[in-house]
């Protein structure tokens, strides 16, 4: 489990070009550039319950199913007691997301950068978010839990952290407003924890359950990195 974290979190999906340009405020329009990120972002991350609930079905373990279902139920805003005393830490009221969908917190983002929220998402989230679904209702358990765990939960959190410092430098946003960023980052870690904990249980069942979860992780991350390589020509454009 360590190799393959290691792995994931050296992949070109988790320290690409594009994360850093905007990190870094490199782009030539940078608000047009965050923009379009808030724009098509939205439509994958819109997914997520599909992606999770399509990871639950795979699965053949109750306790593993009860785990991810707690999981799905906090995609929803139902944040445990314990999770909101981490969040206020960070001086992210409770207010703010308990019992508010991600979506609907995503959706506070974009109207924030001025998103238009009839506009038709580009083809290249469209292909990503189709992709990623396709890859977890065609796994095998151990597949679909390296992608949706160490492919995406566990690796999140670091480059949120990118989006994050870019929203930072280069807008006036307030914490409210782009809270699903620092959500996640937090909420994420617990997520990723228990879906390593799973990865785990299902790794040590025999090697091809191993090389599965590495195949799904690998999956997952290469459809990431050739998404922000798209937004990357998509970012030199405007």
């Amino acid at each position: 489990m360590r190799n393959l974290l290691e792995e994931a979190m050296s992949h070109r999906a988790v320290n690409h070009p594009y994360l850093q340009r905007l990190a870094k405020g490199e782009f030539k329009n940078m608000p047009a550039v965050l923009k379009d990120f808030a724009s098509q972002y939205g439509a994958y991350s819109a997914w997520f319950p599909r992606y999770l609930t399509g990871v639950i079905s795979k699965l053949d373990n109750a306790e593993h199913r009860t785990l991810l279902l707690d999981n799905l139920a906090e995609e929803t805003g139902h944040l445990h007691a314990d999770d909101i005393a981490e969040l206020q830490k960070l001086g992210i009221a409770e207010s703010w997301v308990q019992g508010i969908p991600h979506p609907q917190l995503f959706r506070r983002f974009q109207d924030a950068m001025g998103v238009d929220p009839s506009a038709q998402p580009g083809i290249e989230v469209q292909i990503w978010r189709e992709s990623f679904l396709g890859l977890i209702q065609q796994a095998n358990a151990a597949e679909a839990v390296g992608a949706i765990g160490i492919g995406t939960e566990s690796v999140v959190k670091h480059i949120y952290r990118f989006i994050i410092y870019a929203i930072r430098q280069h807008t006036d946003l307030s914490l409210e407003q782009y809270v699903f960023f620092p959500l996640h980052t937090e909420v994420d870690d617990e997520h990723g924890l228990i879906l390593l904990k799973i990865a785990e249980e299902l790794a040590s069942h025999d090697a091809h359950s191993a090389q599965s979860l590495r195949k799904g992780m690998l999956k997952a991350l290469n459809l990431r990195a050739a998404y922000w390589d798209d937004m990357l020509l998509r970012a030199q454009k405007l």
